[in-house]
């Protein structure tokens, strides 16, 4: 399963990337794509090495369509969900799996999809499509204002 949402991953990905206007939200798309890719090789290996067949991807094709049909925001908050649901997948995996090789798989790869999607919040963030989370205040810097 983990491989089907992968490949559906990166090809919503590419067409965000390929009609957002903004390239940093383009190279944070292309790089979540490149990260999926990675991904379905990774379990696909796996099972192939168990000579189990992996699943054959749907046709999914991609227009050539380079005006935006989504607005950057939305197309953001949709991969920062999908990023999420995916860790969330990861860890029922390696929660279910009783082969040490594929849960280290599970929890290698799911810190990789916390970094990509903490820089997908951070962008948020910047063009003010998403609040900064509440963080907590550093103690020692209270004490000296006191002084």
């Amino acid at each position: 399963m983990n491989i089907q949402t992968n490949i559906i991953g990166s090809k919503l990905a590419l067409s965000f990337a390929q009609t957002s206007q903004r390239e940093k939200i383009q190279k944070w798309m292309l790089r979540g794509a490149k990260i999926s890719e990675k991904h379905v090789q990774i379990f696909g290996k796996a099972l192939l090495e168990n000579h189990i067949q992996p699943p054959v991807p749907h046709d999914i094709a991609i227009s050539d369509l380079t005006t935006p049909v989504f607005s950057d925001r939305l197309a953001m908050f949709q991969m920062s969900f999908l990023s999420a649901a995916g860790t969330g997948n990861y860890a029922t995996a390696a929660a279910a799996s009783q082969r040490s090789d594929l849960v280290i798989n599970y929890e290698r790869l799911s810190l990789e999809i916390d970094q990509y999607a903490k820089d997908g919040a951070d962008i948020m963030i910047h063009h003010k499509w998403l609040e900064q989370p509440p963080g907590t205040q550093d103690k020692e810097q209270l004490t000296k204002k006191k002084e």
